[in-house]
């Protein structure tokens, strides 16, 4: 029972679910620009010269904060979705099957929203420092 409920969820992310993985691999995707523009920021940052690194990292990193509330709510989209196919007249096991698109859409949309949002723990600290941390002035601006 075990081993097969773990291929059936493992399974609906890629056949009934598709919108769930894609929406966490372009979250990944600014999980790594996040990582990349705090390293392009930080070269900027030793040299003294300002660039628009800031504001794109203060960006992205607002755009990943938002996505990880939106997981849960693509998982009830899904159970919807799934719910409102239902047709109980014909096909029970056709119900059946459909009921668990809708608890596995749910299953996907929380297990993500966990996943990024404790990635967003190790990562918060590091954007709201590296976001709050002035440039130095160039000899230039000082005099």
């Amino acid at each position: 029972m075990e081993n097969t409920f773990h291929n059936k969820l493992m399974s609906s992310i890629i056949a009934e679910n598709t919108y769930i993985l894609i929406f966490a691999i372009l979250m990944g995707v600014a999980l790594c620009l996040l990582f990349l523009f705090a390293r392009l920021m930080k070269r900027e940052h030793a040299s003294g010269r300002r660039t628009v690194y800031p504001m794109l990292l203060r960006v992205i990193y607002e755009v990943f904060v938002t996505g990880i509330t939106i997981f849960p709510l693509l998982g009830m989209y899904g159970t919807v979705k799934a719910l409102l196919s239902l047709d109980f007249t014909n096909d029970l096991a056709g119900a059946q099957f459909k009921f668990f698109d809708a608890l596995t859409s749910t299953a996907w949309g929380i297990i993500f929203a966990v996943i990024f949002k404790l990635l967003n723990a190790f990562v918060q600290p590091f954007m709201e420092r590296l976001l709050s941390a002035r440039p130095p002035q160039s000899k230039e601006a000082r005099k």
